[in-house]
């Protein structure tokens, strides 16, 4: 397993549960004490966890959504960055690219939609250098697709978990510039199988290559993708780090002299040779040199946002081909472990459960030393899931770790 499949994850205001939990238990003397379910695709600030480049689109549609219209709006997010989309460092990335490209028109009021990563960034650097910028958020929290939860006791990513590659990464330094604490995480992995018996690589299914290798990290199904724009998308080099005290620490290094508005829903952008206007859905109306438009590609591709006049063709086509992927993730909290520290992925092919559906764990254990471990679902198999109740979802992951860690 390499940077592709140590999993990109991205968390939601759609929880569909957390502790306690009163259900079914696992096995003999395992107590669960709580769990958090993410629920992606019916997140509807986001309708998906990350962009990826669909069969039929090219990252030449990638290019198409980011290039500004009238120099009034602008795009920015991971989505729209060509290099490496689908990232959080896309993301930061892209909003310094066009945070530049607003500088070098000589703007001075600017509205950026979207207090994600993106967003921030844009937004810092453009207050850094004098203008006057707006953020207009419509969830009641910073962060976008980069939420720490602490409703369990332990700092859990429910969006974003990873630094992918740390060398020359511009998070890197965002990282070090306020001390925030990282810890390297390895390939180790064990295959349990059922009974609890060790399933030998020979052995292990072909099918789950896919599983781990696409369909949790594109959030899409093998058969969905651009292979030759996916296998070759650039990475940064390095280790890949996550943050044991959780991602979200890292905007005290976005702070600056600009202004968020949380819960502030922007359904409608109009826009022309002298400015920008910015709709909320309370039908007020604000009017500024030029506009960012962070939000994922999700929102554009519901619709959610209107724009006067309609985008551009090519814009259009690109948010119609472009992929949004969904990569759920299943927290459980247990008062003691029972899966030991040895390795940091778990793959349970043997569950009895169609294929995709909680074959792939994260040992949170080896790493924050509390008995947490977490599944991951993409692609088909989580949006297959996304209707079934916390009590449907939370049995099927104890009877996954319960053929795996039989007693």
């Amino acid at each position: 397993m390499d940077r592709r499949s140590i999993l990109y994850g991205l968390g939601g205001s759609v929880l569909a549960g957390f502790t306690p939990w009163n259900g079914a238990q696992a096995g003999k003397n395992r107590n669960l004490l709580g769990f958090i379910r993410t629920n992606w695709s019916r997140d509807p600030f986001s309708f998906g966890s990350y962009s990826y480049i669909a069969k039929g689109a090219r990252r030449g549609d990638v290019r198409a959504l980011e290039k500004p219209i009238n120099n009034r709006v602008y795009f920015a997010g991971e989505a729209v960055f060509a290099d490496y989309n689908s990232t959080v460092h896309a993301a930061y990335e892209s909003g310094q690219k066009t945070a530049d490209l607003i500088l070098n028109a000589s703007h001075r009021n600017i509205a950026i939609i979207g207090a994600g990563m993106s967003g921030l960034s844009a937004a810092q650097k453009l207050a850094s250098n004098g203008l006057n910028v707006s953020v207009f958020e419509a969830r009641n929290r910073i962060g976008g697709r980069i939420w720490t939860d602490h409703r369990l006791g332990v700092p859990l990513d429910l969006g974003a978990s990873w630094i992918h590659g740390t060398d020359k990464n511009p998070l890197t330094e965002l990282a070090d510039s306020i001390g925030q604490q990282r810890v390297e995480t390895d390939d180790t992995y064990i295959v349990k199988g059922r009974d609890g018996r060790i399933i030998n690589d020979r052995d292990v299914p072909d099918w789950v290559e896919d599983i781990v290798e696409i369909q949790h990290d594109a959030g899409a199904d093998i058969d969905q993708i651009n292979r030759p724009a996916y296998f070759l998308q650039s990475s940064y080099g390095g280790p890949d780090v996550k943050f044991p005290n959780g991602y979200a620490d890292i905007f005290d290094a976005l702070r600056g002299d600009y202004t968020v508005r949380l819960s502030r829903t922007v359904d409608r952008i109009t826009y022309g040779n002298q400015g920008a206007s910015v709709g909320m859905v309370d039908a007020t109306e604000e009017v500024f040199d030029a506009v960012i438009i962070t939000v994922p590609l999700g929102v554009l591709k519901n619709d959610n946002i209107k724009f006067e006049p309609p985008l551009p063709d090519n814009k259009t086509n690109a948010i119609t081909r472009l992929g949004m992927g969904t990569l759920d993730k299943v927290y459980l909290l247990f008062d003691q472990p029972f899966w030991g520290k040895d390795a940091t992925w778990i793959i349970t092919p043997e569950n009895d459960f169609p294929r995709g559906q909680f074959n792939q764990w994260l040992n949170l254990y080896r790493y924050l030393d509390k008995p947490v471990i977490l599944a991951f679902n993409g692609g088909s198999p989580a949006l297959e899931m996304a209707s079934l109740s916390d009590e449907a979802i939370i049995e099927k992951a104890l009877q996954t770790l319960d053929i795996a860690y039989p007693g």
